[in-house]
């Protein structure tokens, strides 16, 4: 298994830092070592350098301890995750405080790394997917999901000059030339469109009210603007009398 994610370890005693190492590379292929740090200075230089996914954090290190290292490099958002490591316990209940992903006791068991390892591989994955989902949102927002032969199309309903009856199907014209046929009856795509901006001038046509120029009774035609072009729709007698 190729390595996905990177991280650092800060620790004053150099022999902790190569133990570490060296069970990271035992025992964690997912692990990349970017760099590591045996002060509180060059852990902040090598953090900024790197950001790192994932620090082991040594919690007595100078005159900066681990907790001041984090608030130096975090603030109050940060996308890295901190794992304590120390040879004292009475760190654990303050660790934890700081939302910390995992906390080890040195020296660092095997099986107690890839436990929190795992931990952090789990925590990741729903991130991404959190992540993504909001993404989505994020680019999609507003937008309408209309079926299609060959998947889906996420549509803005504000962009829609007309939908027009083809059988089972819809064509939807957001370009003029160049229809967009979903996997809908005309009525379902109505109830999927906001209320309020469209409306039918036949049983086949739904137009977009915003676009809509000129109504010609006589002629029992609509006419829409768009982008300098006039495009007209023949409406129904009875429809046509309600615009």
């Amino acid at each position: 298994m190729s390595a996905q994610y990177s991280c650092m370890i800060v620790d004053d005693e150099q022999d902790a830092v190569m133990y570490l190492s060296a069970l990271l590379r035992e025992n964690c292929p997912s692990l990349h070592l970017l760099a590591t740090a045996n002060s509180s200075s060059d852990a902040i230089l090598q953090y900024y350098k790197h950001r790192p996914d994932l620090v082991f954090m040594d919690i007595e290190v100078d005159r900066m301890n681990g907790f001041d290292i984090l608030n130096e490099i975090c603030g109050e958002k940060c996308a890295t995750h901190f794992v304590f490591v120390t040879g004292y316990d009475r760190y654990a209940v303050e660790a934890f405080k700081t939302n910390a992903l995992g906390y080890l006791l040195k020296p660092v068991a095997p099986e107690d790394l890839i436990r929190v390892v795992d931990r952090f591989l789990q925590t990741r994955e729903t991130e991404f997917q959190q992540e993504k989902f909001w993404q989505f949102v994020r680019d999609y927002s507003g937008k309408v999901r209309f079926n299609t032969s060959t998947g889906f199309e996420l549509v803005n309903p504000g962009e829609i000059l007309w939908c027009e009856a083809d059988h089972n199907y819809t064509r939807i014209y957001v370009d003029p030339e160049k229809p967009l046929l979903v996997s809908l009856n005309l009525a379902a795509v109505e109830e999927k469109l906001p209320g309020g901006g469209f409306q039918r001038i036949s049983r086949s046509i739904l137009i977009n009210d915003r676009y809509l120029a000129s109504v010609h009774r006589r002629n029992k035609t609509c006419t829409l603007h768009f982008n300098g072009r006039e495009i007209v729709l023949q409406a129904s007698a009875e429809m046509i009398r309600k615009l």
